[in-house]
């Protein structure tokens, strides 16, 4: 994130203030994960719904149910694009409309998801989400409590999630190896939860330089819902029950 302060935000607080700033960390990770957990929520609720369209599931995957037709494509692929410029813009943006573009992307991405509570058992869909928040937690206490910075890890894994990304769409358009799209899948995974430990360290870190100034927590919040999603798609990938 840009715009540092020249004087840390931590730097403002001495002696007893100490408090006050600990109080202010805590106060601002919890609207992070509560924004994070608003984006989960809307996205679960709109690919319910979608599931549920008729008309939604005809204009994904045509009459037929058996491929993607082209606005189908387009709402798939749409928040992969999206994301990549959502950070950056989001910075320069109002409260009100940082909120609303999070909220846009977190209902499109649910949208792309419709067909998902059709092909997985509700059961299974539960326990891999259970599964999801259990892991995304130990890794976000751990990203969080870690005197070891995690900027190097963090890198890594964002390289590496990439070019898992663009083997997964080799693999699904070209490939078709399912033994291939178990390794993407447990490779995704494995990443994912590297990642919610980095961005909660990061996440953390800028609030003591900038405190919880602009859009930062909404900012954060978009970084650990990716994450989070990530790692549920790639358990339920490599666990869930179809039915």
């Amino acid at each position: 994130m840009t715009g540092y302060q020249q004087q840390p935000h931590s730097q403002q607080y001495v002696g007893g203030s100490q408090v006050q700033l600990t109080a202010g960390l805590r106060q601002f990770m919890a609207g992070v994960y509560a924004w994070m957990a608003a984006g989960i929520g809307l996205t679960a609720a709109v690919a319910v719904a979608g599931s549920q369209s008729d008309a939604v599931l005809g204009m994904m995957y045509g009459p037929s149910r058996m491929g993607l037709t082209m606005p189908g494509y387009v709402i798939v692929f749409a928040p992969l694009i999206v994301v990549m410029f959502l950070r950056s813009r989001m910075e320069r943006m109002s409260g009100g409309g940082a909120v609303a573009t999070f909220m846009g992307f977190a209902a499109l991405l649910g949208l792309s998801f419709s067909a998902i509570p059709l092909i997985y058992q509700t059961a299974s869909l539960a326990k891999i989400f259970l599964s999801t928040v259990g892991m995304f937690g130990a890794m976000a206490v751990l990203g969080f409590v870690t005197k070891k910075d995690l900027t190097g890890m963090g890198q890594f894994l964002t390289m590496a999630l990439f070019g898992a990304i663009i083997a997964s769409v080799v693999n699904g358009f070209f490939v078709g190896s399912f033994g291939m799209d178990t390794v993407i899948s447990a490779v995704i995974a494995i990443v994912a939860a590297g990642l919610t430990a980095y961005h909660t360290q990061s996440i953390k870190q800028v609030y003591l330089v900038n405190g919880g100034r602009g859009n930062l927590a909404i900012i954060g919040a978009l970084q650990l819902y990716v994450d989070f999603i990530n790692l549920f798609l790639s358990l339920l990938r490599l666990f869930g029950n179809r039915n």
